[in-house]
């Protein structure tokens, strides 16, 4: 997986260490099935225009809103620890007293992108790179701009089959390397969050291409942050089998194909 260290970044999503349109856009619309393909599949996706975003994990000004930062910091029982937390240094994202402040660019010097989940006048709630998975929060339009895309990754684990789409129709479809049993590749929905070049025949092929998920069974690796990503491999005789870290490893000109075409953003969908 890509690991963020909190001061190294080493990248060992493999298991090895790595070598070194501002106009209005429409909501996000959500299907059931995700394997269904729809005409109407868009994801609106939010980039960052200023140096930190500042993120409310409640709507401002909602009866809910606390200010209070204890959600960042504490963690369901026999679950992995919060990410980020008081006290760690996450490449960029931290918590504070509101929520979580996140830098832009990022550690890899990306633009800092989002998923919009709802829009609320002047603010968006938004998909978020944070542990536990699948946390959303809130964020000033003011602070991004919109745009749209219909790209989508679809990842089912029982087969190791991972499909990429453009609204309804089939671009990509390949066999992948999956997470072993102790350290599964997570499910449910996430977002490509930027793409970060290697090399080819390297551990993870020429690109890394990083998700907002991270491992739910690892709260380190080789110094770094458990974050799950695509990429490419060296060792493809292993493609169809459970053998990572929890990311998703694929043929060296997949990697290369999927970093063409999909702009950071793009919606990941992982099943059983």
């Amino acid at each position: 997986m890509l690991l963020v260290a909190a001061l190294v970044l080493p990248l060992a999503c493999s298991g090895a260490r790595a070598k070194t349109a501002t106009d209005p856009a429409p909501e996000a619309t959500a299907t059931t099935d995700p394997h269904t393909p729809s005409h109407d599949r868009v994801t609106v996706i939010a980039t960052a225009k200023v140096p930190v975003v500042q993120v409310y994990l409640h709507q401002p000004g909602s009866p809910t809103t606390t200010g209070d930062a204890a959600a960042t910091t504490t963690t369901v029982p026999g679950a992995m620890p919060a990410i980020p937390r008081v006290g760690l240094v996450s490449a960029g994202v931290s918590a504070d007293a509101q929520g979580y402040a996140y830098d832009n660019p990022t550690y890899f010097k990306n633009p800092l992108v989002f998923d919009v989940v709802r829009e609320a006048g002047a603010w968006l709630e938004v998909s978020l790179l944070a542990r536990p998975n699948h946390q959303t929060g809130w964020i000033k339009r003011s602070d991004v701009t919109l745009s749209t895309t219909r790209y989508r990754l679809v990842l089912r684990l029982s087969t190791f089959d991972l499909r990429a789409f453009d609204g309804d129709r089939k671009i990509v479809e390949t066999h992948v390397v999956i997470g072993r049993p102790d350290t599964p590749t997570p499910l449910g929905t996430f977002y490509l969050t930027e793409k970060i070049q290697k090399w080819e025949g390297s551990a993870y092929g020429p690109w890394i291409l990083a998700t907002s998920a991270y491992s739910e069974t690892l709260d380190s690796f080789s110094g770094g942050l458990p974050q799950v990503a695509f990429h490419g491999t060296n060792e493809p005789q292993l493609i169809g089998t459970r053998a990572s870290n929890g990311c998703i490893r694929m043929p060296d000109a997949v990697d290369q194909k999927l970093h063409d075409l999909l702009p950071a953003g793009t919606p990941i969908t992982i099943v059983n």
